[in-house]
């Protein structure tokens, strides 16, 4: 009887959401939320890309990814940046490719004064993502 009261309480509350517009769509609510809806990947299982520039111009630049069981090779591309008027300029990239589930790259770079950021795209077995860092200013 309690289970058959729930139901019907459920059904109720249902349609008079319906009655009175109380339902949105899923995209009117991601988008004010600022939620980015994205479709789960197959062979990528997780991915990241960062930059720290230190007091004395030395940028940490990092870019890894991980693939799920069963990838086979694992591919990463970073690429610091420097904004210059405006414009995001190629400063310089590194490559790391692996036969197995995780390739990264974690290396130092010089800088001088200026803002930028690390771009990164990486990949597992046949998909592939792209992410940008956040940017950091010497």
């Amino acid at each position: 009887m309690k289970k058959l009261m729930r139901q019907l309480t459920g059904i109720a509350v249902c349609v008079c959401m319906l009655l009175y517009g109380g339902t949105s769509s899923i995209t009117a609510v991601a988008e004010e939320l600022s939620v980015q809806i994205e479709p789960r990947m197959t062979y990528i299982s997780t991915y990241n890309v960062q930059l720290s520039i230190s007091d004395n111009g030395i940028a940490t630049i990092m870019g890894t990814v991980t693939g799920r069981i069963g990838v086979t090779q694992t591919s990463v591309k970073v690429t610091l940046q420097k904004s210059v008027s405006g414009t995001w300029t190629d400063v310089e990239s590194w490559e790391a490719s692996s036969d197995s589930r995780k390739a990264s790259v974690d290396t130092t770079y010089q800088v001088s004064r200026g803002t930028y950021r690390v771009t990164m795209i990486c990949s597992a077995n046949s998909e592939s993502t792209s992410a940008t860092s956040a940017t950091k200013t010497y």
